[in-house]
């Protein structure tokens, strides 16, 4: 059975752009595609965006190896999610961020449920084009064990993907490299290990270390926690400038 790809969309220019890498992500590494829109019935929906989003369907239809479908669902967004992710059929969720301010500074936010509380992976895109992910990093800034199941996940998708990942972690932590290979199941080499700065936190200088050897993908942590709101890191790393997607698990 062919793994899918869920791909959320509120009919938004950003959410044209993530659909837009949503589908070449799919067809670049085979997987049938899902987009999903999640009717609250009181929220606006600009119909020019829809407009444009059905056609680009339409368009990669033609060009994909497998099905693209194009799904609406009423009801609690929540709700909605939980009974659509749970069948398994998902390899991950890819969605579209608007910036700090349509996250509404993510507490509460629908997106931030997503990413918190999801078992699959979630991948946040900003207006990116796609590329292959061939390099991941994966900044760690606290205490590895508590991310033994987030690891899993991470090593089993990007093994799929052929990606490499590297370690960004403080100095004088290099010595984690070795847990999080164990995890991993093989070498995760540290890219980068941090000096303390007052100037530029750690989760700034893994950003611009990433732009600079040109990453593909940030790998983050959204670990179950009592309400959906992001650690600095995971934040930071979500509204990068480099624009890279970040994959939470």
């Amino acid at each position: 059975m062919t793994k899918k790809i869920l791909i959320l969309t509120d009919f938004t220019q950003a959410c044209y752009d993530s659909v837009t890498y949503g589908l070449d992500f799919c067809r670049y590494y085979g997987y049938a595609a899902e987009i999903l829109h999640v009717d609250v019935g009181d929220y606006y929906v600009d119909e020019h965006e829809r407009t444009r989003i059905m056609e680009l369907v339409a368009l990669y239809r033609g060009k994909m190896r497998h099905s693209v479908e194009m799904t609406t669902r009423e009801g609690d967004f929540a709700q909605v999610m939980g009974e659509v992710t749970k069948t398994g059929q998902y390899q991950m969720i890819i969605l579209g961020t608007h910036g700090r301010h349509g996250f509404q500074s993510l507490t509460g936010s629908a997106a931030a449920r997503i990413i918190v509380l999801q078992d699959i992976p979630v991948v946040v895109v900003q207006s990116k084009k796609f590329m292959p992910i061939r390099l991941a990093l994966l900044p760690v800034a606290d205490n590895i064990e508590q991310y033994a199941d987030e690891i899993a996940k991470m090593s089993h998708l990007t093994s799929i993907l052929g990606a490499d990942v590297q370690l960004v972690c403080r100095r004088g932590e290099e010595g984690i490299a070795a847990t999080v290979s164990q995890y991993f199941g093989r070498q995760i080499p540290v890219a980068l290990s941090v000096d303390y700065c007052k100037d530029r936190t750690f989760s700034l200088q893994a950003i611009e270390y990433g732009e600079k050897i040109g990453a593909d993908m940030f790998l983050g942590f959204s670990h179950e926690i009592s309400r959906p709101v992001f650690a600095p890191v995971l934040e930071q790393l979500i509204f990068n400038l480099a624009l890279i997607p970040v994959m939470c698990c």
